[in-house]
């Protein structure tokens, strides 16, 4: 049996540690930016819309948490463990390009206008950076497993 080299060990703990962090935003960014006024506690949505606010919340939630443990626990295949890891978070953050495509969607809704930098949504590059986040801890563990000593 190989064991990877010191280089492999340091491209896996980083990139696990990546894709770590990308899941965790995935569980907190969206609670702190949906779960008030602004989403679902808006006055003006409807009841339904609510409940799909809610309804994604929760899935997010639940498999980012599930992905995190299934990283880190020695239980679980490594190649799908790290497969969900990054595709959870690149499904939940990437659609943020394709919804404003779609006739009658916003990036915000006043009166909660989103902040900009640059003029760009902070929503959208926070978005751009899990996303990136996620493939490259994706990368950075596959990688560890491709080149091993």
């Amino acid at each position: 049996m190989t064991r990877p080299a010191a280089g492999a060990d340091a491209g896996r703990l980083l990139g696990r540690s990546l894709l770590t962090l990308a899941n965790v935003i995935t569980v907190a960014v969206p609670i702190a930016a949906d779960w008030n006024a602004s989403h679902i506690f808006n006055k003006r949505w409807p009841a339904h819309a609510r409940f799909h606010g809610v309804t994604a919340l929760a899935m997010a939630i639940t498999l980012s948490a599930s992905n995190v443990w299934s990283l880190w626990s020695g239980s679980t295949d490594r190649s799908t463990a790290r497969f969900f890891a990054a595709a959870v978070p690149i499904a939940y953050w990437a659609p943020f390009f394709v919804a404003p495509l779609v006739p009658g969607t916003g990036v915000d809704d006043p009166p909660h206008p989103v902040p900009r930098l640059a003029g760009i949504p902070t929503s959208l590059l926070g978005a751009a950076a899990t996303t990136a986040t996620a493939a490259a801890g994706w990368l950075l563990d596959r990688r560890s497993d491709v080149y091993p000593r």
